[in-house]
Order: structure tokens, then C-alpha cells, then sequence
């Protein structure tokens, strides 16, 4: 008799859920985004990347709530390592804490942001120059 409850009782686990893991976001999905997570990322830069001004072809999503206490945000670029060659294009997951401290969580995290919608991140790339005002 258990052996037919079980895989009922899974099923109807895994309905509850929202994605492989169930919903760990903590939050609704039509919660607005964290508004400068960008600028929080490029201030942090120099402790997130062994060579930040090496970077090329960045790439990043849009950030997204987990655990309730947390964002997470992936970007694809290209840097230096410590040996200064270029690693090739990586995925790199970054949490943005709610109070603000922003920290590396994967350097290879290609099988957690390969499905993400990513968008050009020009001001992340080392040879980033700001448009000039028009006069």
C-alpha cells in the first residue's frame, strides 16, 4: 500500500511548488525590481573581478528576489584570471543583500543563469567611456 501513496503524495508535492525548487523567492513575482542594482554592482566591481578594468562583452539580468532577503543577478562577461589571460565569456551569480552588501556567490554559475534574459551591460566593460553631453 505505500508503494502506491508514494508517488501520489509526491505529485501532489510538487504541484505546491513553482519551479524545480518550489517558490523560494520570498516575494510576489510582480514585485518591482531592486532599482540600482546596477550602479550597486559597478561600485563593487573591484572586489568582484581580479582584473575590472579587463572586462569585456558584459551582459546582465534582471534581478530577481530570493529567499525573501536577497536578489540575485547574473552576468556574462570576459576578464583576466590572476595569471592575465582571458577565462572566456563566464557566467558570475552576484547577491545584492537588502541592506545593501553586494557579494560574488558563484564565479561559474553557467547551470543556475544559462536560461536568463540577458541585456547589454556596456558601463560593466573596462574600456566603458560615458557618452559626452551635446552642446
Amino acid at each position: 500500500m505505500c508503494r502506491g501513496i508514494a508517488p501520489v503524495l509526491a505529485l501532489a508535492l510538487a504541484a505546491c511548488g513553482s519551479g524545480p525548487l518550489g517558490n523560494l523567492s520570498g516575494g510576489s513575482d510582480d514585485e518591482p525590481p531592486l532599482p540600482n542594482y546596477k550602479a550597486m554592482i559597478l561600485a563593487n566591481k573591484g572586489s568582484l573581478w581580479k582584473d575590472p578594468d579587463s572586462i569585456k562583452g558584459a551582459s546582465i539580468t534582471r534581478p530577481k528576489r530570493h529567499l525573501g532577503w536577497m536578489w540575485h543577478v547574473c552576468i556574462k562577461a570576459n576578464a583576466k584570471n590572476s595569471f592575465g589571460g582571458y577565462t572566456g565569456e563566464k557566467e558570475m551569480l552576484i547577491g545584492i543583500h537588502d541592506d545593501g552588501r553586494v557579494m560574488g556567490l558563484m564565479e561559474d554559475a553557467r547551470l543556475n543563469c544559462e536560461y536568463e534574459l540577458h541585456a547589454a551591460f556596456p558601463e560593466l566593460n573596462g574600456d566603458y567611456k560615458a557618452p559626452q553631453a551635446k552642446r
